[in-house]
C-alpha cells in the first residue's frame, strides 16, 4: 500500500496542532456543535495499613504449622473440618481384571504368579467376602506451598471435634478452637519434617477405627451425611510442636486400608481351577491377604472447613513498622487501603469543563507500586499476583457469594513485573462517579487474591477468586515515598462535548 506525502505532511500538522501543554491530548474535526476535546490528567492519594482481626475462613485447602518472621512475628495455622462420609464408599472393590499395560482399574491377570508361577493369568474373581480394616490415618497431603525450614521436626496431633460444624454458616479465621473441640478424644499424633512425598499420615487409634467401619456394616443405620456428622463432627488438627514453616494441604481426610477374600478362576499348572483367596498362606502357614484396596474419606468443599489463623505478636511488630509504606501480610494479617478523593478528581476536571454532564472518561487506572523486596522479612520473595480493590465493607460478601471484579465496585490487577506496580481499571466506575451514582469514593481496601479457571463460557474463561492464605507479604511505596514517581494515583484521559 502507498501513502501521499502531502497527505501525510497534513496529517502530521493536525496532529501537532492538537496537543497542549493546558493538558489537552487533541480535538476531533467534526460539525462544531458535536466537537470533541480529550484531556489527561492524575490525582495522587493516601494509602495506609491497618491490622485485620479477621478474615472469612474460604481457602482453596487447608494450612497447617507455625512460622517466626523478623518483621511480622509469629504466625501459627491450624484447622478443622468435617469429613466427607461417602456412604457407599467402604465397599468391596471393583473385581475387573486387567493387564500390566491397562489403564482400567481392578485386579492384576499375573497377580497369583508372584505367590506361584504354576498360576495362570486370573480369568475371574467372584463372591467377595470377609473386608477387614488393617490399617488407617489421617492423611495430609501438600505441594510445593511451603514456607520455612524443611528440616526442622514438627509434630501435629489430630482430635475429634466435640461439636457440630454447620457446612451454611460463615466462619472466620479467628474462630475459638474450644467452642468446637474439648481435645478429650485423641486420634493420633505424629512427628515430621516435609518430605519429598509431600504426604503426612497421622495413624488413628484401633478404637475409632472400628466405630468408623462399623458406619459400613450391613446393619448400620447411617445413610446420609447428617447422620454421618451426628456420629463423627470432624477433627481438630493442630500443630503442636516446633515453629518450622508453614505448609499449604491440597487435601486431606480419612485414608482407610482394607483386605477382602473372593474366589478367583484361574489355571494351574495348566488346569483349571478355583482359588479361594482365604486359604492362601505365606511360607510360615500364616494367612496372607491377597486381594487389597483402600478408600479415602476427605475434607473436601462438600463440608464446613475452617483455617484458623493466629498473630499473636502482631499488634507489636505493625506499631514498629516503617510508616513510610503501606503493608499487606498474610493470612489475616496486614491489608492496605486507599483513599479516592472525587472531589480531587472533579476539581482537576472543572479546569477544562465546568460542566461535568459533558465528560466522559476514555481511561482511569488506579496505580500502586510495590517496593523492592530487599528487607528484612524472608516473606517477600515476590510481590502478590493479584490484588483486589473493593469498598472494605464489601470484602466478605464478595468472597461468601463467590462474586467476580465487575469494574465498578470491585476491581482486579496483575503485578507488572517491568514496572513494579500494580493497575485497576477503574474507568467505568470514574463515569459513574461523575454522573453521581457512587462506588469508589472514599476509602478502598486491597487484598491480596489467587485466581483460579471456574467454567468456560462461549469464547471466554469464567475465573474464580479466593482470598491468599499462604504465609506472604508485599510492601508499597504511599504518599510519602522519596520516589515521586511512584507515589499512589489515578491517571485518567477523558473527553469534553461542546
Amino acid at each position: 500500500m502507498k501513502f501521499n506525502p502531502i497527505f501525510l505532511s497534513l496529517a502530521a500538522l493536525l496532529s501537532l496542532e492538537g496537543c497542549k501543554d493546558d493538558g489537552q491530548v487533541g480535538s476531533i474535526i467534526q460539525p462544531e456543535e458535536d466537537l470533541l476535546h480529550a484531556y489527561s490528567a492524575m490525582t495522587h492519594l493516601t494509602s495506609s495499613s491497618f491490622m485485620v482481626d479477621s478474615t472469612l475462613s474460604k481457602a482453596d485447602g487447608f494450612y497447617l504449622g507455625e512460622y517466626t518472621d523478623p518483621v511480622f512475628g509469629t504466625t501459627k495455622v491450624e484447622f478443622m473440618s468435617q469429613i466427607d462420609s461417602r456412604i457407599d464408599g467402604l465397599v468391596f472393590p471393583n473385581t475387573s481384571v486387567v493387564t500390566a499395560k491397562s489403564t482400567t482399574s481392578g485386579i492384576l491377570d499375573s497377580l497369583l504368579q508372584s505367590i506361584d508361577p504354576k498360576y495362570g493369568k486370573i480369568l475371574s474373581i467372584e463372591s467377595p467376602t470377609n473386608l477387614v480394616v488393617d490399617s488407617a490415618f489421617f492423611e495430609m497431603n501438600y505441594g510445593d506451598t511451603f514456607f520455612g525450614d524443611s528440616t526442622t521436626l514438627q509434630a501435629v496431633k489430630v482430635y475429634a471435634l466435640s461439636s457440630d460444624l454447620n457446612k451454611s454458616k460463615l466462619y472466620y479465621t479467628d474462630t475459638k478452637i474450644s467452642d468446637y473441640c474439648d481435645k478429650d478424644t485423641l486420634l493420633g499424633e505424629i512427628s515430621y519434617q516435609i518430605q519429598k512425598s509431600r504426604r503426612i499420615r497421622v495413624p488413628l487409634s484401633e478404637s475409632y477405627v472400628k466405630r468408623l467401619v462399623g458406619v459400613y456394616g450391613k446393619n448400620s443405620k447411617v445413610k446420609t451425611q447428617s447422620q454421618f456428622d451426628k456420629l463423627f463432627k470432624g477433627v481438630y488438627v493442630s500443630h503442636s510442636f516446633n515453629g518450622g514453616g508453614i505448609i499449604g494441604i491440597t487435601s486431606a481426610g480419612f485414608h482407610l486400608f482394607y483386605t477382602y477374600d473372593a474366589l478367583v478362576k484361574t489355571t494351574y499348572d495348566g488346569r483349571d481351577t478355583v482359588v479361594n483367596t482365604a486359604q492362601i498362606k505365606n511360607s510360615k502357614g500364616e494367612k496372607l491377604s491377597v486381594l487389597a484396596t483402600d478408600l479415602f474419606l476427605s475434607a473436601n468443599k462438600s463440608v464446613a472447613r475452617i483455617n484458623v489463623v493466629e498473630h499473636n505478636d502482631l499488634e507489636e511488630r505493625f506499631s514498629a513498622l516503617d510508616k513510610d509504606f503501606s503493608y499487606i501480610f498474610a493470612p489475616a494479617g496486614i491489608y492496605t487501603t486507599v483513599n479516592i478523593s472525587l472531589k480531587d478528581v472533579k476539581d482537576s476536571i472543572k479546569k477544562n469543563a465546568t460542566d461535568l454532564d459533558k465528560i466522559m472518561f476514555n481511561s482511569a487506572r488506579l496505580k500502586i507500586w510495590a517496593k523492592d523486596l530487599d528487607w528484612k522479612t524472608d516473606l517477600s520473595k515476590r510481590p502478590y499476583t493479584f490484588l483486589l480493590l473493593m469498598k472494605r465493607d464489601s470484602v466478605v460478601s464478595f468472597f461468601s457469594k463467590n462474586k467476580t471484579p465487575d469494574g465498578e465496585s470491585a476491581f482486579i490487577a496483575a503485578y507488572d513485573t517491568a514496572s513494579c506496580a500494580y493497575s485497576f481499571d477503574v474507568t467505568k466506575a470514574m463515569q459513574k462517579e461523575i454522573k453521581g451514582f457512587s462506588s469508589i469514593d472514599g476509602e478502598m481496601v486491597i487484598v491480596p487474591v489467587n485466581r483460579g479457571v471456574g467454567d468456560m463460557t462461549y469464547s471466554s474463561y469464567v475465573y474464580t477468586y479466593s482470598q491468599v492464605f499462604s504465609t506472604s507479604a508485599t510492601r508499597f511505596h504511599n504518599e510519602k515515598s522519596d520516589e515521586k514517581e511512584k507515589r499512589p494515583r489515578i491517571d485518567f484521559v477523558y473527553t469534553r462535548r461542546e
